[in-house]
């Protein structure tokens, strides 16, 4: 799943989630970064598109039978409108 975000929008997992006070290590369980809940959202409306849509029974993130994934959109870049600028 994780390889997923990394391939489909072309960050890192600091892209997200927020360092640690006091140290360079991530804090997966902090939401400070704005980043974090905008992925929340996203990985729902995939869910959402892929489920109402393409009448997947269950999908998940990271699903091999998803037909709307990150890449979809995203095509490697951080935000989806960045490739339209290239």
């Amino acid at each position: 799943m994780i390889d997923d975000f990394e391939d489909g929008l072309g960050v890192s997992c600091g892209f997200c989630h927020a360092e640690e006070k006091d140290s360079q290590k991530l804090d997966y369980a902090s939401d400070a970064k704005p980043e974090k809940k905008i992925a929340r959202l996203m990985m729902q409306m995939t869910i959402g598109i892929n489920k109402n849509y393409f009448k997947l029974k269950h999908p998940l993130i990271g699903d091999s039978t998803l037909v709307i994934n990150c890449t979809t959109c995203h095509n490697g870049q951080p935000h989806p409108g960045d490739l339209e600028t290239q």
